[in-house]
Parts: structure tokens; C-alpha cells; sequence
């Protein structure tokens, strides 16, 4: 974590919020060190339903009960298996989450809302066994370093390529403090040039932490597999008196768990009456006279790019600067609005740009005055997955002293903050790695005027294979969300 000075009040607030937090996001670890025949393995490991009845209706709730077992079939005595549970109706293109129950002693209870009509079937996915997570456990606190950066340090005719990264413990370095944020960011000492020759910022590459023993437990045929089961589709039938979500779309509005289902491939959010954006026009109507700012990383940066794509009089301005960081700037002269892109600051995996072009995205945000029909979109996780819970909750923190800051100068101003995605399924950056960051996010703005966009679950629950960048009607309905919250009476 950045260093801030031990007798510093903030430093005291700080600390307190961090164990608070990682009490939180605590994760039940197996017992021992075991190896690779005693961890859970998916087809050993059944789910069955429980209560089977003959009929089912909209509205009730459906549970199944999964029993864990090891490569043996020996069943496993403690818990902490990371799952996906599902409920899908393909000819529907219907498909939602469940939640999952972990009874610490081997078996858990998936439970569910039945929200459509018709034929539906129970998915119960094995994402990571305890004991995988137990290693990414491990790696986190560990090994900062199986990630990072090459820092272009360019004068006097002159390039060095060197590592930087967020640590660089017992090396020569090159030290830069941000004042502002208390965050600091370290390169290694070039050979000839002075440390004021840094210019530019690109990905590095990935270290090989992992024992050939450890990658045994990341193998295809063990993460991200469909459970056995000898359930059967089932019939849910219509409920005559389904109440709908009728509440519009505002600030501070909980997120229920199911948050919404897809439903011909559009998104009915439980959370709040949301709406859906089929025409550009309609678009355009609930931006005009707005200035949306988009700041954080790549799954924020493509719902700028929809728009752009989806709204014809939304034009681009060229600003000569990489596609991927930014910043990216369109506007509409017709409907008189415009939506704006920043990448967030280091650690960032995009393409070379220049290290002025990076900022904090609490910088930004007190940039900013009060400006009539400003909104402000946030995502900031997918690049924190590998490091200390320590080093995002810091970055959070200022976040959101920031967004207080805001709004205490600009009360109108609205701020939406959208969750993780899902769809990160690599050893060292995952779903499981994601999940805890998402749950430190919605902890540490649980107390402001924000919104929670929830996208973890519309993209969570889809069936085909998940990608962190998802598929356009994905993309879709993540911004009508969006816009439901920015236009709740359109």
C-alpha cells in the first residue's frame, strides 16, 4: 500500500476501514495444505433438488442441495468452493443466478427465484475448488509481482526500458509519490538516464509463480465445470398475480439478490423499473443537455464505445491518443451532450501512453465543479485483481473521499458506480479474485448517494463462455441499466 505518514489522521481511518474490510471478504480455506487428490473435483461432486414437488410457479423459490467430493469420490468435510448456480431456459433465452449457501462442511444449498414460465433446467458450475482458492489466496499476499509493467524512461536521444510496478522490494528504484492520492508508484533505476526522464507506461509481462504441482489444480478439466446431477427440466407455470418492479430507477436503491434475469435476451432488472433503449433517438433524448464522464477501465470504456456505435449523431473527436486509454471524447450537436472516456492510473494493462495522459480518478473528480447536468460513471477493479487487498482499498478510499467531495459542491450531480465483471478466468486473474474486489466496492459506497450498477450477475449468469469484454447484447443491456438510472421518468 502507498505510504501515508503513521501520525496521519487519515491513516487512522484508514486502517480501521482496511480490517473491517478484509474481515469482510475472509474466505473459509481448507483446513491443511493438501494435495491434488483430496481437493473437489466436479464430476465426483452431485447436486439434487430439494422438496421436489410435481409443479412449480413464478415467484416461489427453488432450492438444490450439492455434495462435494474429492478425485476419490470421497466426500469433502469443509467448505469454501467457489460456484456459479443458474437457472436457464435456452429456447427462451432466459437465464438468472442463484445464490449459493456454503455449509462448511462439504455441501451447500443453491437457492432461487423462479421469475419466467416454462421448461427450465438447473446449471451448477464449479468454478474453483477451496483448495485452488487457497493458492490464489496465497499468491495474492505474496507474489505482487506475477504481474508488471515496463516504465519508457526517453531523453538525450537516449530509451531505457525498465520494470515498474506498485512494489519493487530490495531493488534500486525510482520513486514517484502522488501528494494528492498518497499512492506511489515505482520503477526501477535506469542504467544512464535520471528518473525524470519517464514518459511512457505499457504492460509488462506475467511472471510463472506457480508450482508445476499448483497449475494441477487450474487445469480445464477442473475449473469452470458443470457439476453431475440426474435432475431433470422442470415446468414452472405462469403465477396469475406476480407483482412487478414498478419503483423508478434512483440513487441508493439496494441491490436484491436475484438483482434481475434475461428474458429474450433483455434484462429485467428486480432492483428498480428499469428501461429498455431499442431506439437511438431515445438515447439521445435522456443524454441531451448532459455531460456523462466515464472513468476506470476497459469494461467501461466499451459501454462509450456502444454508444458511439448505437447513436448515429454521437460523434468521436479525434484526440490523437491510444484507442484504449484515451481520453476519448464524443459529442452530439444536435441533442447538445457529450460523453467522455479516461483510463484510470497505474497499474493499467493497455497499450504504451504516455504517463501524463494518466490520472487518478480521484484527481479528476475534484477537477470537476458544479456543473448543471453532470454524471459520472465509475468502474475501477479489473487491474487490482493480483495485488494485497490493501493496495485497492487505498484506491478506494480516495475514490470515494472524492466522490463526498462532489457531491457536497454538486448535490445534482449523478454518480453511478458499476460493479465487476464476470468472465476473468485465468490462475492469476479470476472470477474469485474479482468477487472480493466487488465486495470491498459495494461495502465502501454502501453509505453514499451512488448507484450501484450491478452487472456482476448480467454477466455471471450468462451460459455461453464468458469473456471479460462480453458479447454486445450484453454491452446493451448494461447501458440501458445505465441510462435507466441517469433517465428514470423517459
Amino acid at each position: 500500500m502507498a505510504s501515508i505518514p503513521r501520525t496521519s489522521p487519515r491513516k487512522t481511518q484508514l486502517d480501521e476501514e482496511l480490517h473491517t474490510l478484509l474481515k469482510l471478504t475472509e474466505w473459509p480455506l481448507p483446513p491443511d495444505n493438501t494435495i491434488l487428490e483430496f481437493s473437489t473435483h466436479p464430476k465426483s461432486s452431485t447436486f439434487s433438488l430439494l422438496h421436489p414437488r410435481s409443479t412449480y410457479l413464478v415467484g416461489e423459490k427453488l432450492e438444490v442441495f450439492i455434495i462435494t467430493k474429492d478425485h476419490k469420490g470421497r466426500e469433502k468435510s469443509y467448505g469454501g468452493d467457489f460456484f456459479y448456480a443458474k437457472l436457464l431456459s435456452p429456447s427462451l433465452k432466459a437465464r438468472m443466478s442463484g445464490s449459493v449457501t456454503d455449509h462448511y462442511n462439504g455441501s451447500y444449498t443453491a437457492s432461487f427465484i423462479l421469475q419466467w414460465p416454462g421448461e427450465t433446467m438447473v446449471s451448477i458450475k464449479l468454478m474453483y475448488s477451496s483448495e485452488a482458492i487457497a493458492i490464489l489466496h496465497e499468491k495474492r499476499k505474496t507474489r505482487p509481482d506475477q504481474l508488471y509493467f515496463q516504465g519508457f524512461f526517453v531523453k538525450y536521444g537516449i530509451q531505457e526500458v525498465v520494470e515498474c510496478n506498485v512494489f519493487l522490494p530490495d531493488q534500486d528504484v525510482c520513486e514517484y509519490y502522488d501528494e494528492h492520492t498518497e499512492e506511489k508508484w515505482v520503477c526501477q533505476r535506469p542504467k544512464i538516464l535520471p528518473c525524470d526522464a519517464y514518459r511512457d507506461h505499457s504492460p509488462g509481462r506475467k511472471r510463472d509463480v506457480y508450482s508445476k504441482e499448483e497449475k494441477e489444480f487450474f487445469t480445464e478439466a477442473l475449473v469452470d465445470q458443470e457439476l453431475s446431477t440426474s435432475m431433470k427440466p422442470f415446468s414452472v407455470l405462469p403465477q396469475k398475480y406476480l407483482t412487478k418492479v414498478t419503483k423508478p430507477c434512483t440513487s441508493r436503491i439496494d441491490n436484491p439478490d436475484p438483482s434481475g434475469f434475461y428474458y429474450q435476451d433483455v434484462w429485467n432488472s428486480l432492483v428498480c423499473n428499469n428501461q429498455h433503449f431499442n431506439d437511438a433517438n431515445k438515447v439521445a433524448k435522456c443524454l441531451s443537455g448532459k455531460m456523462v464522464y466515464m472513468l476506470g477501465d476497459s469494461t467501461i470504456r466499451c459501454w462509450w464505445e456502444y454508444l458511439v456505435a448505437f447513436v448515429p449523431t454521437l460523434k468521436q473527436i479525434d484526440l490523437h491518443v491510444p484507442p484504449h486509454s484515451g481520453p476519448l471524447l464524443a459529442t452530439d450537436a444536435e441533442y447538445n451532450y457529450l460523453v467522455h472516456y479516461r483510463a484510470h492510473q497505474k497499474p493499467l494493462r493497455m497499450e504504451r501512453t504516455s504517463i501524463q495522459e494518466l490520472h487518478y480518478i480521484a484527481t479528476e473528480l475534484d477537477g470537476l465543479g458544479a456543473r448543471e447536468g453532470m454524471v459520472i460513471v465509475l468502474t475501477c477493479w479489473a487491474h487490482f485483481a493480483t495485488y494485497p487487498l490493501g493496495v485497492y482499498i487505498h484506491r478506494l478510499w480516495h475514490i470515494r473521499k472524492a466522490v463526498s467531495r462532489l457531491l457536497e459542491r454538486s448535490p445534482d450531480t449523478k454518480i453511478l458506480i458499476k460493479s465487476a465483471n464476470a468472465g476473468y478466468n485465468f490462475p492469476l486473474v479470476n472470477d474469485w479474485l474479482s468477487y472480493q474486489l466487488d465486495t470491498v466496492m459495494r461495502a465502501m459506497f454502501s453509505e453514499l448517494p451512488v448507484t450501484i450498477l450491478d452487472v456482476w450477475q448480467m454477466t455471471s449468469c450468462r451460459q455461453e463462455t464468458q469473456k471479460l469484454h462480453p458479447a454486445e447484447i450484453v454491452n446493451k443491456n448494461e447501458v440501458d441499466l445505465m441510462l435507466s438510472f441517469i433517465c428514470p421518468q423517459l
